[in-house]
């Protein structure tokens, strides 16, 4: 019987080469290199005499080697270049582009094995640079501080003093494109980057992201067990941006916050410690005095180093237990973490005597009351500056169970009683947290659910999920707000699109997208929901809201935080391109 191998996937198609009686080397038959990331590259660039020159520089930083790659110019191979692979270690290449139309100019870096019909080849995320849009002027040449607002960010004035927060996170910057650059400072009074490590045990990390985890071994291999640490040290330290060469002795985001925390010495800016799969180090240490010691001391250090830092942001999830890893937590950690915030408080007050400094400490905290009760906000709630209450991911397609993922208050009939806004902020106030120092979580992303049955009465929320909503934006179940505005409802304010319908509940002050005959159902945070949610902090004298996480935003949720304190806008906007339009 023949076999039409062309009709195979490359893959399969090599395997039955070597199983045949040809002979076909190992190399045409190697698995598929790492993903490559281009590096940061303007938005912009202007013609200068009917051309632009596109420098393109791209990464492997872990992974399976290649041993040629592609540059393709709008969808075309334009370059291809060997290279020499070296097990799992790091692989770079550049190519400069001369391109003479004006237009969108979109890239892509293939990182490829093999040859022929054998060849196993894995792209990058596609990076678009605008040729010809700041020829007349006005752009962003990434070189002025602070830079401009962009997409639909306006700017405020915080006449009401209160806490505006968000969190950057450290992987923005490779598939997101989310530099420090893009972050609307203008209209932010904290922000907190994620994340910072912590060298030890950390199975959680180890099974959902293998490569991660390998980074952060060699990372910690100098370093001490329960000291803190860089993670990404290429996009914390090593990336360069407009301005940064050879020897600039940091570059990368903290680079970058440099020179933003220079144009905007009032914001405070914290490295928050920990996270989702970077806490399982915390369970280890909390409880047992010389660790904290050997965490503290490091705190401390890198405070000293990098001293555009204003303070430490703690996000244990969770004190107790309930976190990434289901075999950590016990009731013990409710004395330890009290004891950690103590020592630490200790000892940023001593730092702040010697360098004449105030140093703020926070914490994101779990919003459900089991979270809630694992810790003892007496003694917590004097020793933090802010409580960032993560009142969102109520609900998520990690099970069936269908609710607002970020409602402010319950509905009839919560499906689990406590998930919501309202009670989080009710029961950290019975717990000792002054409400001076709670700022209320805004979800700048959506949760959704595939499969939903049994609804009734056109409510979608009656039904029951099958599993998370793929594809997501980055992970299957969580679309950003940018993607649920433009894919879902249509705008700000739609009425859905894709054959989705919108809906809100003004009991919840919750939004919601709903496609009937798919059976998706998206909940998220909508400006009506955050600035509600805005306006709920200021009448229950709460420090502010805060945000998760300002890349997912297009501007949109951020204006409505703003607006729900009561903060006048200015007339004039800047958008991405640079250009101000006329008010």
């Amino acid at each position: 019987m023949s076999i039409d191998r062309l009709a195979l996937p490359r893959r399969a198609a090599c395997l039955l080469l070597a199983g045949a009686t040809v002979l076909v080397s190992s190399t045409a038959c190697a698995d598929a290199p790492a993903k490559p990331t281009i590096a940061w590259m303007p938005e912009s660039v202007p013609l200068t005499n009917g051309q632009a020159t596109l420098a393109l520089h791209w990464d492997l930083w872990w992974g399976t080697n290649g041993d040629h790659w592609k540059l393709r110019h709008n969808n075309t191979v334009v370059h291809t270049a060997t290279l020499t692979p070296n097990g799992q270690s790091a692989q770079s290449g550049d190519r400069s582009l001369v391109v003479t139309q004006s237009g969108a100019q979109t890239l892509v870096v293939e990182l490829c094995n093999g040859a022929g019909q054998a060849e196993q080849c894995t792209a990058s995320d596609p990076r678009t640079v605008t040729v010809g849009s700041g020829s007349s002027g006005g752009g962003d040449d990434g070189l002025t501080w602070p830079s401009p607002l962009q997409e639909f960010n306006q700017p405020y004035t915080n006449s009401s003093n209160k806490v505006v927060g968000a969190y950057f996170v450290e992987w923005g910057v490779y598939g997101r494109a989310f530099p420090v650059r893009k972050i609307p400072s203008q209209n932010l009074t904290h922000l907190l980057y994620a994340f910072i490590a912590i060298c030890g045990p950390n199975t959680s990390l180890q099974q959902a992201n293998p490569q991660g985890y390998n980074a952060l071994v060699q990372e910690c291999a100098d370093q001490q067990d329960y000291t803190v640490t860089i993670h990404d040290r290429w996009a914390a330290l090593e990336m360069s941006y407009p301005g940064d060469t050879f020897n600039t002795p940091v570059r990368g985001n903290f680079g970058q916050l440099i020179r933003l925390k220079a144009a905007r010495p009032q914001l405070k800016i914290l490295p928050s410690i920990g996270g989702w799969t970077l806490s399982d180090p915390f369970h280890h240490l909390a409880n047992d005095p010389a660790r904290r010691a050997t965490f503290i001391a490091s705190v401390v250090q890198f405070l000293q180093t990098y001293t555009f830092f204003d303070g430490v942001d703690l996000d244990w999830e969770y004190p107790g237990g309930g976190g990434a890893n289901v075999t950590l937590g016990s009731a013990a950690d409710r004395t330890g973490y009290s004891a950690l915030l103590t020592e630490l408080r200790a000892a940023l007050d001593t730092l702040g005597t010697q360098t004449g400094r105030t140093y703020l400490m926070t914490a994101a905290v779990g919003a459900a009351p089991a979270k809630i009760s694992a810790v003892d906000y007496a003694t917590a709630g004097q020793k933090l500056d802010l409580v960032f209450a993560m009142s969102y991911d109520y609900y998520g397609g990690w099970n069936g169970v269908l609710g607002h993922q970020a409602g402010l208050y319950a509905v009839p009939n919560e499906p689990v009683s406590g998930f919501s806004g309202n009670a989080t902020v009710d029961n950290l106030l019975a717990a000792g947290v002054p409400a001076g120092k709670i700022a209320l979580g805004v979800a700048m992303y959506g949760r959704g659910w595939n499969g939903v049955t049994g609804v009734q009465g056109g409510n979608p929320f009656t039904g029951t999920g099958a599993g998370p909503i793929n594809p997501g934006t980055w992970e299957p179940g969580v679309l950003d707000y940018r993607q649920i505005e433009s894919a879902y409802t249509g705008g700000d304010p739609g009425t859905g699109v894709n054959g989705y319908s919108v809906g809100y509940d003004a009991g919840a002050q919750a939004a919601w997208a709903w496609n009937a005959s798919a059976g998706k159902l998206v909940t998220f945070e909508s400006p009506r929901s955050a600035r509600a949610k805005a306006q709920y902090a200021l009448s229950r004298n709460l420090a502010g809201v805060f945000a998760w996480e300002i890349d997912a935003d297009n501007g949109r949720i951020l204006n409505a935080m703003h607006e729900g304190l009561g903060h006048g806008g200015v007339a004039d906007r800047i958008f991405a391109n640079g250009f101000q339009a006329a008010p």
